[in-house]
């Protein structure tokens, strides 16, 4: 028998693309983990010029110019796993199962890493000081089937609400969308007025902060 090491990649995530991580909340997932986990945000905000993107929408009055663009990703820490395989130099074989290559000699704990669980994404337009949130989600697993009764959607939502808020100060109105591939029209928009929001255009739903 020979000896191979098995590595999944150990490091935390340290791109510069992301330029702040944030503690949400701890939260207990249906699939996947067995125990609570804690909520992370990461953060990418930039400056983009726009020419009349979504302000079919949202109801913008400037038609053109500079707004701030928030992506963030929702994660949780794991620990990564190492293990040592035994291979066998002539594999065993057995009559009515795949014959093994080998077995599994030692498991280790060695580092951690982040493990996207969702997806976010804003933006904030200064002369309108209307913050425009597009998205916000946990993956199909991390979510309940009806989202207007998933406590774990909810405190996303709040959250990634209060970290836009402190980041632009000055914005008086949210706004979003009032439909979302994620969930049925119907759920989704019982889930944005449990967030405080209500009609604000033909396609789009809002709150003043």
């Amino acid at each position: 028998m020979s000896d191979k090491s098995a590595v999944i990649d150990q490091s935390v995530n340290d791109d510069p693309f992301w330029s702040e991580h944030h503690q949400f909340f701890t939260a207990q997932f249906s699939t996947y983990y067995t125990k609570p986990q804690k909520v992370w945000g990461r953060f990418h905000v930039s400056e983009e010029e726009y020419m009349g993107s979504a302000l079919e929408i949202i109801p913008i009055s400037q038609r053109r110019g500079t707004r701030s663009y928030v992506m963030m990703q929702p994660y949780v820490i794991e620990p990564v796993r190492t293990f040592t395989i035994g291979l066998y130099d002539k594999p065993k074989k057995y009559a009515d199962l795949e014959s093994p290559v080998g077995e599994v000699l030692d498991a280790r704990t060695e580092g951690i890493r982040e493990v996207q669980i969702g997806n976010a994404q804003a933006w904030y337009y200064h002369e309108d000081k209307t913050l425009v949130l597009w998205e916000c989600f946990f993956d199909r697993n991390f979510r309940k089937s009806h989202i207007d009764k998933d406590e774990n959607m909810q405190r996303l939502w709040t959250n990634f609400e209060v970290w836009l808020k402190k980041r632009f100060p000055k914005a008086t109105t949210l706004a979003t969308p009032f439909d979302d591939p994620i969930a049925e029209t119907h759920d989704y928009q019982s889930f944005l007025k449990s967030l405080g929001y209500s009609p604000l255009a033909k396609a789009a739903f809002g709150k003043k902060i």
